[in-house]
C-alpha cells in the first residue's frame, strides 16, 4: 500500500453577517452561482452560517488546489455531510480537472463556526510513493 501526500492546503475565514442577504433570497439570485442544486435543497439553506461555511469551504478547496475563483466554478465544488455529520467535498467539472492535473485524489475539509465567523480548512491529497515513504 502506497502512502498519500499533501499536495496543497487552503484556509478561509468569513464573517457570517455577509450572508444574511444571500440567505434571505436563496435559492434565487447569486446563490445559484455559488451553490449546487443539492446544497440549495438542504433544509439549512436559510441559515447564514450554513451558506457562509459552504462558501468558505469552496474558497479553501480552491486554494488547496493552487488556483482561484477565476479558474474554478463555485458550483463545481459541492460540500455535503455524511451520516455522521462529517463534511466532505465532491469535485466536478473544472474543479475535478484541476485536481486531476495536480494528482489530487481527494480533498479533505474541516469546518467550524462561532456566532460571527466561519472557518474552513482544506487539504488536497494525492497518491504515489516518494523515496523514504514508509508504506507499512
Amino acid at each position: 500500500m502506497c502512502c498519500q501526500r499533501v499536495l496543497g492546503i487552503g484556509v478561509d475565514i468569513i464573517e457570517i453577517r455577509r450572508f444574511h442577504r444571500i440567505a434571505a433570497v436563496a435559492p434565487q439570485g447569486v446563490a445559484q452561482r455559488l451553490y449546487t442544486a443539492e446544497e440549495l435543497s438542504d433544509g439549512r439553506i436559510g441559515r447564514p452560517e450554513y451558506l457562509a461555511s459552504r462558501f468558505a469551504a469552496k474558497e479553501a478547496v480552491m486554494k488547496s488546489l493552487g488556483c482561484g475563483m477565476d479558474s474554478i466554478a463555485f458550483t463545481d465544488i459541492e460540500v455535503f455531510q455524511d451520516e455522521y455529520g462529517q463534511p466532505h467535498v465532491r469535485l466536478t467539472g473544472s474543479a475535478r480537472a484541476r485536481a486531476d492535473s495536480i494528482g489530487a485524489r481527494t480533498v479533505m475539509i474541516s469546518l467550524s463556526h462561532s456566532d460571527e465567523m466561519v472557518c474552513a480548512f482544506a487539504v488536497s491529497v494525492g497518491g504515489g510513493c516518494n523515496e523514504g515513504c514508509d508504506s507499512r
